[in-house]
């Protein structure tokens, strides 16, 4: 969606975006792309590591954290795709991560 792809790009110039991490535009705009897209609210939101109902309350106005934010602006310039998100995931999941995040046990 081009509008919404517009929307996270950077700006150019003395203009800067400002440091509310989300608007109610952000807000139309996600729905409108998972809409158009036919996912579910826990399909679209997992791969940003939130749950349908936080999704859910996102969606209706509740304030969109810094870093799930900060994804979704990586996802919609086309920075990150599904498959890094996926990648990062597993990665977070896996045994090994587990040994570097708790190193002591």
């Amino acid at each position: 969606m081009e509008l919404l792809e517009n929307h996270w790009q950077p700006q150019t110039g003395l203009q800067t975006r400002t440091a509310e991490p989300s608007t109610a535009v952000d807000r139309v705009l996600i729905i409108a792309y998972r809409k158009k897209k036919k996912e579910s609210q826990r399909r679209f939101w997992a791969r940003f590591g939130v749950t349908q109902s936080r999704g859910s309350r996102f969606e209706s106005g509740a304030e969109i954290p810094a870093p799930v934010s900060i994804l979704l602006g990586l996802y919609f310039t086309k920075t990150v795709s599904d498959a890094d998100l996926g990648r990062a995931e597993r990665v977070l999941f896996s045994r090994d991560a587990a040994a570097l995040l708790n190193p002591g046990q």
